[in-house]
């Protein structure tokens, strides 16, 4: 732990990945790593135990500052823990500090962040992405196994794994409280895991939860052929085919084509409606401030006044279509184990290009094969294909059916050692 916090102290500065570390001498994260020796030392072992954890900073940790990466909350100090973080706690880990977060968790770039961007760990003049950019980039820069709590209303959280390079799973929705979370969206809201490979993430997956892995021979996996695959840039393209064929060579998987005949774009819309609506219900009385709304980032603050002027029938309407494509989605996988597709349509942009622009087309291309499986609970995960080398990281998700996420999970490691082993440098 020590050599952990010295780790972050080195690169925190340069990447506001954190907002609060909990380092010295009487640190939290000492402390807690003496009691973890001592537990050791009389023979007490899990499997979780003294691994270290870093947590978004929209979640409750008691006797913390909780800033939801937003001024207006720089004082707020919880006095309970969010229900995740009694289950770390009580599973062992060694929470090292909160992790920075695009403001409010109201955004894909992380550009907008408490402190200034959070920046790529491959690349520092791009962005992580976001809203779980800091998560991301403590898993990626971390000395060894390290597990990150993030909350992914629209792919928060596999979004920065891919444009990271580390995995980010957002189970069935419910299967990890979002109690003790500041909601962006509630009815969206999903809590998720961020770690450097699949079988960690196996691992922690299933000591917070208890769900077993459940797995296939040969697991049939779908491509969609429209939709998903559509306006990648050339670096997705080369590497999310490269790594299908990588796959198919390796006799491990059946694959078939899956017929996508129209946009989803009246979904994605959906979506959007919905999480900016709730998130200005909830949020109402900082948008109705005029000192606190000063104090929002642009991007944000346009976001959530779209929300305070998205009309009760707008909002059934987005709803009923939401009801629609919970029924639908589920079809895309018929005869299937799990849909493959890129966690992202381009590599992580420059933050130049970004600020002033994290409203636009940048944001639809990051977000559009992430959201879809907020809208219908989906469990979803982001693994990554490349090592980071001098090309940026690109990432292919695994989807799954409503509560098969051990299925998901055992797919992923499938491919992720198919990929390893068949590919060198992926």
């Amino acid at each position: 732990m020590e050599e952990e916090l010295a780790n972050i102290s080195g690169y925190n500065a340069r990447l506001n990945a954190f907002i609060t570390v909990f380092s010295g001498d009487h640190g939290f994260a000492l402390s807690r790593a003496r009691q973890i020796d001592g537990r050791l030392a009389r023979g007490r072992s899990e499997p979780l135990m003294g691994v270290p954890v870093t947590i978004k900073d929209n979640v409750f940790f008691a006797g913390f500052p909780t800033t939801d990466g937003s001024a207006s909350f720089r004082e707020f100090v919880p006095a309970v823990n969010a229900e995740i973080v009694d289950r770390l706690l009580g599973a062992g880990c060694v929470p090292l500090g909160k992790t920075n977060l695009h403001e409010l968790a109201l955004g894909v770039t992380a550009t907008s962040a408490y402190g200034g961007p959070i920046r790529n760990p491959s690349d520092h003049s791009r962005v992580s992405g976001g809203s779980s950019g800091g998560a991301a980039v403590s898993v990626a820069l971390s000395r060894g196994p390290l597990l990150a709590i993030g909350s992914d209303t629209g792919g928060s959280v596999r979004i920065p794994a891919a444009l990271c390079g580390v995995c980010g799973f957002k189970p069935t929705q419910g299967l990890l409280s979002t109690d003790g979370v500041f909601p962006l969206s509630p009815s969206l809201d999903h809590l998720g895991l961020l770690t450097k490979t699949v079988p960690e993430m196996s691992l922690a997956f299933r000591t917070l939860t208890g769900v077993r892995t459940a797995r296939r021979a040969r697991p049939r996996l779908g491509i969609p052929t429209r939709y998903f695959t559509e306006d990648m840039d050339g670096t997705v393209s080369r590497d999310f085919l490269g790594s299908v064929e990588a796959l198919k060579s390796s006799d491990g998987f059946e694959f078939t084509d899956v017929p996508v005949e129209e946009s989803y774009s009246k979904y994605s819309r959906a979506r959007a409606t919905i999480m900016c609506r709730e998130a200005a219900w909830f949020y109402e009385e900082i948008l109705r401030s005029p000192e606190l709304r000063k104090t929002m980032h642009q991007d944000v603050r346009t976001l959530m006044d779209g929300g305070l002027r998205t009309g009760m029938i707008e909002y059934v309407h987005s709803t009923n279509l939401r009801a629609k494509w919970i029924r639908e989605a589920p079809r895309l996988l018929d005869g299937l184990d799990a849909l493959i597709m890129p966690t992202c349509l381009i590599v992580a942009p420059r933050v130049d290009d970004v600020i002033g622009k994290e409203t636009g087309r940048i944001r639809s291309l990051i977000l559009r094969n992430a959201e879809l499986f907020n809208l219908s609970g989906l469990p979803a995960l982001s693994l990554p294909i490349r090592k980071t080398d001098a090309s940026m990281p690109t990432a292919l998700q695994v989807v799954g059916r409503h509560g098969q996420d051990g299925l998901v999970l055992s797919i992923a490691e499938k491919i992720w050692g198919a990929l390893r082993q068949g590919q060198g440098n992926r």
